[in-house]
């Protein structure tokens, strides 16, 4: 952890993480109980596998995992990146302004997972890490938390190339909001903070 504000318990504010990572998670998964994570890979890709499916993350892409999602993560060599938690909110599209409708991030562009069942039985226990309120805590289970053979609905883990967002910059002494950098945002309970 590198920086944060707020608290998780109280379901407001952030923290900002590294991880590094040269080995796969194997039979054991995280839910995250206290808010949505923006994985940011700088070094190796990341194979997340999750209740709907795998994403495929690489440098140059984020992938955001909201609060409550099952997830493992396999990597293939050594991996580094960035995480930010978001304690309160979820993350969104931020409004356009006068932007327009052709400029930022496309929500066409966000790719989300196929679903994909894994039926199997895991006699030496298969892992739960839960982080609730910034402490861990530890279940075992028999088999695959991966086996929902379908969803359907919006609350789903996501992934966006960096390399499709379309940067707006016309910049006198300031620039209108949203930033013209802001791919993704949160809101505040102040109208016009994130």
């Amino acid at each position: 952890t590198l920086a944060g504000a707020g608290e998780p318990s109280l379901r407001a504010g952030i923290g900002m993480h590294v991880y590094t990572a040269n080995a796969a998670m194997g039979d054991s998964c995280l839910v995250n109980s206290d808010g949505d994570m923006l994985l940011v890979p700088q070094e190796g890709t990341l194979s997340i596998r999750t209740e709907f499916g795998t994403l495929e993350v690489e440098p140059n892409e984020i992938a955001v995992l909201g609060r409550g999602m099952k997830f493992s993560v396999d990597v293939d060599g050594a991996s580094r990146g960035y995480v930010l938690e978001l304690y309160g909110r979820h993350f969104e599209l931020p409004e356009l302004g006068p932007i327009g409708s052709n400029g930022l991030a496309n929500s066409a562009d966000f790719l989300h997972p196929t679903a994909h069942y894994e039926d199997r039985s895991c006699p030496d226990g298969f892992k739960i890490f839960n982080k609730f309120a910034g402490q861990l805590f530890e279940a075992s289970i028999a088999h695959s938390p991966y086996d929902v053979v379908g969803w359907t609905g919006n609350y789903l883990p996501y992934k966006y190339d960096l390399r499709k967002f379309m940067c707006i910059n016309s910049v006198t002494y300031d620039h209108p909001d949203p930033s013209i950098y802001t791919v993704l945002t949160c809101p505040s309970d102040e109208p016009g903070t994130a």
